[in-house]
């Protein structure tokens, strides 16, 4: 709705998309009998709450009372947006629009989403840096309707997370029923990898959830939202837990190769544990802003007519809005616990290859130190591309969570899913990669 008058007055008003087919000069005429008389044309793009940018024509005189005419120059391939509204505020009705030309025009009745703010321009919420998958999937899914009338993008969506699924169960099974020998538990680090092996079921869980609360409630906007405040961060917990886990066994990996025959095996065991009683709840302490600032922003679509108001639609949405402050201490979160993890891997691989060849070149000396090096790298080098690896997958999940709120997710939905669903892939790899490094 349009509220040129936020505190009195609405007024509705329908977008239609033009497309010529030859450049020239067009005549737009509006037609009503309801007090549909004000129309406006658009190029490229319409902003409700700034409907000043992008205007080229307006009239609202026409060729007699509750008509408009409009008279422009249209180009081929360029996108035109032709908006109607009303006289009087609070009004709806019937029009028709005729347009003439040198050839035919074809139109279409459009909905614009706007880029940075949800809801209409007297109820609206502002959104934040990040892009999550509500907003991925916010406009391509329809209300009230069955999985089977949704759009191509949401079943892919569907058949994607249950695969994803599939493969993250099958992967923690392996890895449970590995790491839960004991010969493998007598060091921490085979204590890490069982520890691992649960919180990355647990994150591909989350995630599986995460997707199903959101296209249940977008689907059928009556279902109570509570799971907004608590299931995005419990998903962040576990994922961010999963990272340093893996981290903690490329460290202990190092100091084990530091301290040689003086590793003490039951120390580790022992740090072991109080590492992963301890972890989660650090890292909950990093993401307890997430919760607080979130909620539950309700849209609510009339039809006004007369006296009588109904109520057609209702949106919700799980909206993210943080204070400068805040957000800037988010992105160095964001930052820690996806680039720290790597870190951590790449020095502990480095370590361990650097380390060897010291100790070799000791024992060794009909060999350069240079040599063993080389030896060490040819011998290690799984333990350097697979953290890289992991990095380049999970840096979709950086880049999507730093994007400006006004980017125009509807534009290029199926790139933004892909990257999402692509940055969760760690989490089904864990047994494959754990084998890949031996």
């Amino acid at each position: 709705m349009f509220s040129p008058k936020c505190d009195r007055h609405n007024y509705y008003y329908e977008t239609i998309q033009i497309n010529v087919l030859t450049d020239g000069f067009h005549v737009i005429a509006g037609d009503s009998m309801d007090g549909l008389r004000y129309g406006y044309i658009y190029e490229h793009s319409f902003d409700p709450f700034n409907p000043s940018i992008n205007l080229i024509s307006q009239n609202w005189t026409g060729c007699s009372f509750a008509k408009f005419l409009l008279e422009v120059d249209l180009l081929v391939n360029v996108k035109y947006i032709l908006v109607v509204t009303t006289l009087d505020p609070d009004a709806t009705g019937s029009f028709s629009i005729i347009i003439t030309g040198l050839t035919n025009t074809s139109i279409k009745r459009i909905i614009i989403p706007d880029k940075c703010v949800i809801g209409g321009s007297c109820n609206s919420q502002t959104k934040g840096i990040g892009i999550t998958l509500d907003d991925i999937l916010r406009y391509q899914i329809n209300q009230n309707m069955i999985l089977k009338n949704q759009p191509l993008l949401v079943k892919i969506s569907v058949v994607l997370t249950i695969i994803m699924f599939l493969l993250g169960l099958i992967n923690s099974i392996f890895s449970v029923l590995t790491f839960q020998s004991a010969n493998l538990r007598k060091v921490g680090c085979g204590i890490y990898l069982l520890a691992s092996s649960i919180t990355s079921l647990l994150t591909i869980s989350m995630f599986t959830i995460n997707f199903w609360f959101i296209l249940l409630t977008q689907i059928n906007s009556s279902v109570h939202r509570g799971g907004c405040k608590s299931i995005e961060p419990l998903l962040k917990l576990f994922l961010y837990f999963d990272t340093w886990l893996n981290a903690c066994v490329a460290i202990e990996r190092a100091i084990h190769v530091y301290q040689g025959v003086h590793f003490n095996k039951e120390m580790s065991k022992r740090l072991a544990r109080w590492i992963i009683f301890i972890l989660p709840c650090c890292i909950s302490a990093t993401i307890i802003h997430e919760p607080l600032h979130r909620s539950v922003f309700e849209y609510k679509v009339k039809e006004d007519k007369w006296d009588d108001a109904k109520i057609i639609e209702i949106h919700r949405w799980c909206v993210v809005n943080y204070s400068r402050v805040v957000q800037d201490y988010n992105t160095v979160i964001l930052f820690i616990h996806l680039i720290g993890p790597f870190v951590a891997n790449l020095f502990s691989a480095l370590f361990i290859i650097f380390g060897t060849a010291r100790q070799r070149s000791l024992a060794q000396t009909s060999q350069s130190y240079i040599t063993h090096i080389r030896e060490q790298f040819r011998e290690h080098k799984r333990l350097l591309i697979s953290p890289a690896i992991l990095l380049i997958l999970s840096m979709p999940r950086l880049i999507i969570s730093l994007l400006s709120g006004c980017v125009t997710v509807s534009d290029k939905p199926w790139l933004y899913l892909f990257a999402y669903f692509i940055s969760f892939t760690p989490s089904i790899l864990v047994f494959v990669v754990e084998q890949f490094q031996k």
